[in-house]
């Protein structure tokens, strides 16, 4: 990175041309491919999953009508008698009770009756492979002992009528004696007929049971023997698809503890991907070379005026100001040169004038030395005044005076934040002042807790503030109280100084908050204090005021929290 970084701005130029036409262009490629792979598998997995669901609610419908078929056999006091007798006699009516009860499900299964030694008596379809099932062991034992329903593959223990692929089975009680069974064949048709409708020609179904032992297979997935590869895939914790060419999706039943899997044709066979990227990777290259082709033209175009232009600039390194690029035709890089030249002439300019400026700042800052001896002719001179008041006995005259002193002793300051303590100090010595002039017709009280007094905050400050309500709050009264408050509030600072006299007018407010400045000779001193707070704390955070239900005005700074760095030892 450091070896491009010093190679030449022709070299880097190139280089930025070819990445930005590419990078993006390569990564919208792939992004793309991905995209479409992705929705394209996103929608194909939801049809696979909406035809799994409809499988699965038409095989679980299917035996929900069946177990209803069998609960109303087995409880069928006729077909009880029949079964517990053996009399043939009934037959007429067994049959005519059977095919009754199992009316609406004859094409889509088939119900037989056994007696208690396992023997069929009466069937709704001819199963060939004998009428006879052992009940010492299989169906009909798990079904002596079972008060519900029970399921079982029939390849798992070899019995049943042969093309039968799935049997259910409950046992007719006559009190707590078996006297029969109630059994139900689903065989290869019935399948067929129950999922026909909803399988195509390019997926395939699987009827599993709960050890994923083959059940039904679709006549595509007959021969293919998946059952016993995808139960070593689930058991080694591998994909079922094996990244194969097909899909497969699973859903477990309800009833008999079965499971529905859907064979579908991947979208997007490998070959195809193939072709996408080779076809992508073409269109990169072509837009590789164009690229080139177009960064190398305009890194000529561009390097000639800038080589120029760099040599020009060393000039003016080297203190030549005369320097001068020619300005070639109307583009961008000729319009650089024209702000070059007269960049270099107003350069000249300005040296003239930075010279002019410093002999003038010179003569300010002599100026201001000069201005600062005049306070101390002020200082002295109060200080005169106060020792004359003390020697004629006019106390007030020394305590105006040596008010005054502090006031305009820490007015001239170059510290524009004092720590609260020593604001609310100089706001004593005003209102000092205030009360000898208007013969106390006023009184002072503040509440400010002891670990804000050394909170930074602009000085005089609050003056400006008690002032206002002094002049304007008691005129034309007896007198009244001012309160100036400082708490912390959420971090921050909240002053409040807060009277009790006439208040403001709606009049006077509306010009403060339109920021409409006084005539000659009124009182600036909120909007002075309201400009020093937006210019330091920024424009949300001058002076607020507070409703105060008609009487007296209310007027609130929130500050941030700051103190003075102690230097460390």
């Amino acid at each position: 990175m450091r070896d491009f970084l010093n190679r030449s701005f022709r070299t880097k130029l190139l280089v930025s041309f070819l990445l930005i036409g590419m990078v993006p262009l390569l990564l919208c490629t792939v992004l793309m491919l991905g995209i479409f792979q992705s929705s394209l598998h996103r929608s194909v997995a939801d049809t696979a999953q909406t035809q799994l669901d409809a499988l699965c609610g038409d095989l679980d419908g299917l035996l929900d009508a069946c177990a209803q078929v069998m609960d109303r056999l087995r409880s069928s006091g006729r077909v009880r008698s029949a079964l517990d007798s053996g009399h043939t006699d009934m037959a007429q009516d067994i049959y005519s009770i059977l095919y009754d009860t199992a009316s609406p499900l004859l094409n889509d299964a088939a119900f037989s009756l056994f007696d208690a030694g396992g023997s069929r008596l009466y069937a709704t379809a001819s199963l060939s492979g004998g009428g006879c099932l052992s009940v010492d062991w299989g169906l009909l034992k798990a079904a002596r002992r079972s008060p519900d329903i029970v399921y079982r593959d029939v390849d798992d223990f070899g019995q049943g009528g042969a093309g039968s692929l799935l049997q259910a089975a409950c046992a007719v009680r006559e009190g707590e004696r078996v006297v029969g069974y109630v059994v139900l064949d689903l065989t290869q048709r019935h399948f067929e007929r129950l999922f026909e409708k909803r399988t195509g020609s390019a997926g395939g179904v699987l009827v599993l049971d709960a050890f994923w032992d083959e059940v039904y297979a679709s006549a595509s997935l007959r021969d293919a023997g998946l059952a016993p590869v995808l139960r070593e895939r689930l058991l080694a914790g591998l994909a079922l698809d094996g990244g194969g060419e097909y899909s497969y999706y699973v859903r477990p039943g309800g009833a008999g503890g079965l499971c529905l899997i859907l064979q579908q044709p991947k979208p997007l066979a490998g070959w195809v991907m193939r072709l996408l990227y080779l076809v992508a990777g073409v269109a990169i290259l072509l837009c590789l070379g164009l690229c080139a082709a177009v960064s190398m033209g305009m890194s000529r175009q561009l390097f000639a005026p800038i080589r120029a232009l760099n040599s020009a600039m060393e000039e003016v390194e080297r203190g030549n100001l005369d320097a001068r690029v020619e300005p070639r035709g109307a583009d961008e890089m000729a319009q650089l040169a024209g702000r070059f030249n007269r960049m270099t002439r107003r350069l000249e300019e300005n040296l003239e004038q930075s010279l002019r400026q410093q002999r003038e700042l010179n003569d300010a800052q002599i100026r201001m030395m000069q201005a600062q001896l005049n306070p101390h002719f002020l200082y002295n001179t109060l200080d005169t005044v106060k020792w004359l008041g003390k020697i004629h006995q006019v106390p007030e005259v020394a305590t105006i005076s040596a008010d005054l002193a502090d006031i305009l002793r820490s007015s001239i300051t170059n510290d524009e934040f004092v720590p609260l303590e020593q604001e609310l100090r100089l706001l004593d010595r005003y209102v000092e002042i205030q009360r000898i002039r208007f013969s106390g017709t006023f009184q002072l009280r503040t509440q400010v807790d002891d670990g804000l007094l050394d909170v930074l905050v602009p000085k005089l400050m609050l003056q400006p503030l008690v002032e206002n309500a002094i002049i304007h709050g008691f005129e034309d009264s007896d007198g009244g109280e001012i309160v100036v408050s400082a708490r912390e509030e959420l971090g921050r600072l909240l002053i409040t100084v807060s009277d009790d006299g006439r208040g403001m007018s709606e009049e006077s407010l509306r010009n403060f908050q339109a920021q409409i400045l006084p005539g000659p000779g009124r009182h600036l001193g909120l909007h002075n204090v309201d400009a020093i707070l937006r210019l330091h704390y920024g424009p949300d955070n001058g002076l607020r005021f507070v409703p105060t239900g008609g009487r007296g005005t209310c007027v609130r700074i929130t500050l941030p929290i700051t103190r003075r760095e102690v230097p460390s030892c």
